[in-house]
């Protein structure tokens, strides 16, 4: 066949896909407000069969929809898979300061370019986008699994949950280019006790008592039975006295620690979400993670601790763990 003609056949078949996809993200939202989503009922229980977390892939996609928290919990990951060797897993976070699911949907809805999008793996840190929606990412890239996160001073609610986390997977559903899709959930970390916004929670055992409680609300009501479970890694890592610090694992009393931290949130990450999916065990990692001097800094004295920490929370989602002790 001429060349000149295949050129015409793939310009073709290009324009054609470029207009369907239009045309979806037109339709998108019209069809969502119209059918009110099937009729879905977040008080059902279970609404969601969500499919298992991909075996062995040949490479991963991972979609986080959140805000600061969710750029704390993902910023260690690329220290950890360069280590590991793991190239083929690729996570990119929709970054929108302080925002909560309802906020989310009235995003997808507006189709508003709210969001600032981030790459992270093996190679580091990248921004894609400065301005970017959910309609656009959802309809353009194929995801594997996709992370929802509440704002975190409505994490101990979870009234503020519903309806919109329904909805957001409904409206993902309806516009993915993805023919399967596995949902997550991470449960965020009380904050210091220091906080002045702990007065809600009335103290930061109340706080984390309470996102434990409202996670594991959303889980039996939504179905989603993957959760990230950084705030009980958080809790786990604050009861060990080589792991204490000053902020209590946080740089501000709210956002997390850039070091030890960042990488704690990092191997809970990664022993939830990736570890499953490739059979590669954190204790291989041997990160260091900060200036050699630097306060917290992750280093061969703390890294398994931490490393620790991650697992007991991953075997155990709702409640603090004691670290086992090695008979002398």
């Amino acid at each position: 066949m001429p060349r000149c003609r295949l050129l015409n056949i793939y310009q073709n078949q290009k324009e054609d896909m470029e207009f369907k996809n239009k045309i979806r993200r037109w339709l998108a939202p019209m069809m969502l407000a119209l059918t009110n989503f099937h009729n879905v009922n977040a008080q059902d229980v279970g609404y969601l069969c969500n499919p298992p977390l991909p075996y062995m892939p040949v490479k991963l996609d991972i979609l986080f929809i959140g805000n600061s928290f969710s750029i704390d919990t993902s910023s260690a990951l690329p220290s950890i898979l360069e280590s590991l060797g793991v190239s083929t897993v690729n996570v990119y976070v929709m970054y929108k300061g302080g925002c909560s699911m309802k906020q989310h949907w009235e995003h997808f809805m507006g189709n508003k370019k709210a969001y600032e999008l981030y790459h992270y793996n093996y190679l580091g840190e990248r921004k894609l986008s400065n301005s970017i929606s959910l309609n656009e990412v959802f309809s353009t890239y194929a995801f594997d699994i996709v992370v929802f996160q509440q704002y975190s001073l409505e994490s101990g609610n979870y009234d503020t949950y519903e309806p919109y986390l329904s909805k957001l997977i409904q409206a993902y559903k309806l516009t993915t280019l993805s023919p399967r899709t596995t949902f997550a959930f991470n449960q965020t970390w009380a904050y210091s006790s220091k906080n002045k916004n702990l007065s809600r929670y009335k103290n930061q055992e109340g706080m984390y008592n309470s996102i434990v409680a409202a996670c594991k609300k959303m889980k039996a009501r939504s179905g989603i039975d993957v959760i990230i479970p950084c705030g009980t890694a958080v809790q786990n890592a604050r009861n060990i006295e080589a792991l204490k610090t000053e902020g209590e694992l946080t740089r501000d009393d709210l956002h997390i620690d850039l070091n030890m931290g960042r990488y704690l949130l990092g191997c809970t990450f990664y022993e939830a979400i990736i570890a499953p999916c490739l059979g590669r065990n954190i204790h291989n990692d041997i990160s260091i993670i900060g200036k050699s001097g630097a306060p917290n800094q992750v280093n061969n004295s703390n890294r398994r601790l931490l490393q620790d920490c991650a697992k007991l929370a991953v075997a155990n989602n709702w409640s603090v763990s004691e670290m086992p002790e090695p008979e002398k």
